[in-house]
């Protein structure tokens, strides 16, 4: 057997196998044999039927499956031995091949992977953002904080503190009751209310009344009230904007005050003894947050950056492969709809294993499992649950057990690897910005 290949400038490719009867016809007798002595014909005692009719009837069918293992194993051994990385799996060619011929050959389609070197030095300077939280910003949590462990009442009248709790009706343009659309409880912040004048209105109601709300328009944009009163995402879809409030309830928020009261509920007992250190913790913990925003932003520009490097991808036969995948295989005019994604994919991850390849960032299994088991640990703690190693590793094992999670987790795990290389890769031009900034220039980029 003889195998060959080309390759375009393309690295479309064709392999071309030349098999002659000689080798595999000791293979077709041995199989005619054994056949032979588990043939049951009619009139012939098992294993004793004449060869000529075992061969009439099986050779071919015989000759085809032995002329099968070879080209599976010599495919395999020849791209094996040529170092030869394809995408996909080879297409063989239509072509009438007669398998009793003293000798014949049979082709396949092949794409194979691009060579391509990545553009990584520290000589390359890519932007990086540090998100350093605002006085304002700090303000606000301590605001937030305070109103968590504050005291609630209710009062008779409404302030510009004060929350409504009512049910929500949706309404159409008319003010009617959606059909089908029972009302739902909930409630709002006046300070959650945009619109000056719905807010004044508001401000007016005594319980019992009624108050027309719209949605998008008379509320921050950080408030969302088809999420607060729980609509499904059917019912949002559906969701008209439109809400009339029957006020139940007025509640008072009275803020908690900053003392040491607070302090120990926030941090622990006596470990922080003046609003001074609390809003330094403040700022530690949003400096956290932040980081791993600034992270992902870098992390795609690296992305960017590694993406425009030139490879020659073998479009014609990945194209061609994907229309002959699944039971619902997609037609060639979806195929070349869907390609921009579908090749944007496809170079990321072939990036994405040369990195792994030639900066040794393989996810290693017990690597897989104290990342598990640090994962574990901490989301048990914000439920405030220590849990032991061993307690720890137990759950964590059960979680791999799941293939999505444990895939999920793995990738997390070589994100993680391979940010600390692109840090220690590249030179960073470091920023500085505040968030609301960053989500500007974050958003800008998209």
């Amino acid at each position: 057997m003889n195998v060959s290949h080309t390759i375009d400038a393309k690295n479309n490719g064709v392999i071309t196998v030349e098999i002659a009867q000689a080798d595999f016809a000791d293979k077709v007798e041995k199989a005619l044999t054994d056949y032979r002595k588990r043939a049951s014909v009619p009139g012939f005692r098992p294993g004793m039927a004449p060869m000529a009719m075992i061969r009439k009837q099986y050779e071919s069918s015989v000759r085809v499956d032995e002329v099968n293992k070879m080209l599976q194993d010599g495919l395999y051994n020849y791209l094996e031995s040529e170092k030869l990385e394809i995408l996909g799996q080879p297409l063989p060619m239509p072509s009438q091949v007669d398998f009793a011929a003293e000798s014949f050959q049979v082709q396949f389609e092949i794409g194979v992977a691009p060579q391509f070197d990545l553009e990584i030095s520290e000589k390359v300077k890519l932007p990086y953002v540090e998100i350093e939280p605002t006085k304002a910003v700090i303000d606000e949590e301590v605001e937030n904080i305070r109103n968590r462990y504050g005291k609630m009442s209710e009062v008779d009248a409404v302030g510009a503190e004060d929350i409504l709790f009512g049910s929500f009706q949706m309404v159409d343009k008319k003010g009617q009751a959606v059909e089908g659309n029972e009302a739902k409880e909930g409630r709002v912040g006046i300070k959650s209310i945009s619109d000056k004048k719905v807010a004044k209105a508001a401000q007016a109601m005594k319980v019992g009344e009624t108050l027309e709300l719209n949605a998008s328009k008379h509320f921050a944009d950080t408030f969302k009230l088809e999420d607060v009163l729980g609509l499904t995402e059917i019912e949002q879809a559906a969701s008209t904007g439109l809400f009339v409030l029957t006020l139940k309830t007025i509640y008072h928020l009275e803020p908690a005050e900053v003392n040491q009261e607070l302090f120990d509920k926030l941090f622990g007992e006596g470990a922080v003894s003046s609003e001074a250190e609390m809003r330094s913790k403040i700022e530690e913990d949003l400096k956290g947050l932040y980081q791993r925003d600034s992270d992902t932003h870098f992390f795609n520009t690296v992305t960017d950056h590694l993406m425009k490097t030139k490879m020659n991808m073998p479009e014609a036969f990945m194209k061609k492969w994907i229309t002959q995948q699944g039971e619902k295989a997609p037609s060639m005019e979806e195929v070349e709809e869907q390609w921009p994604n579908t090749e944007k994919a496809m170079r990321w991850q072939l990036i994405e294993g040369k990195l792994v390849r030639e900066h040794h960032l393989h996810v290693h299994k017990e690597e897989l499992v104290a990342h598990a088991v640090e994962m574990v640990k901490s989301r048990m703690a914000q439920f405030g649950q220590a849990m032991d190693d061993q307690q720890a590793e137990q759950l964590a094992m059960s979680v791999l057990q799941n293939r999505e999670q444990s895939e999920q987790l793995s990738e997390q795990l070589l994100q993680d690897k391979m940010m600390a290389f692109f840090k220690g890769a590249f030179s960073l031009k470091t920023s500085k910005s505040n968030y609301a900034d960053f989500l500007k220039l974050a958003n800008s980029n998209k």
